[in-house]
């Protein structure tokens, strides 16, 4: 059986919903047999702080296998540190470099 793999690169916060409803709607198709990260940067970024609305629906993911990774230079840039992002977030150097690493790796790459 194909495991299939995409990454979710995330630049706009107001397409946070979207994506993640992307999301959602790929692990329902491939039903466990796919791994998905979604890699955000720049404006991006504040579509996974903690106090926005995406909360609920990124803990949700997360406890489904989707992994979360925020540009470490775009929340500097832009005054957040690792407390403003829930625990299920990681902090990558850049959001970039990891979207490149995902690709050598086989991900397909998708921007919503």
């Amino acid at each position: 059986m194909t495991k299939w793999r995409a990454v979710f690169h995330l630049t706009e916060a107001g397409k946070g919903g979207q994506t993640i409803q992307n999301v959602a709607n790929l692990l329902e198709e491939y039903r466990g047999n796919v791994t998905v990260e979604i890699v955000a940067n720049g404006d991006g970024i504040k579509a996974l702080l903690i106090t926005g609305p995406y909360g609920d629906p990124v803990r949700a993911l997360a406890k489904s296998g989707v992994r979360f990774a925020i540009c470490a230079q775009s929340a500097r840039a832009q005054g957040f540190t690792r407390e403003d992002f829930p625990r299920v977030v990681s902090l990558v150097p850049s959001g970039v470099g990891e979207i490149v690493r995902r690709e050598a790796e086989g991900y397909a790459y998708i921007r919503p």
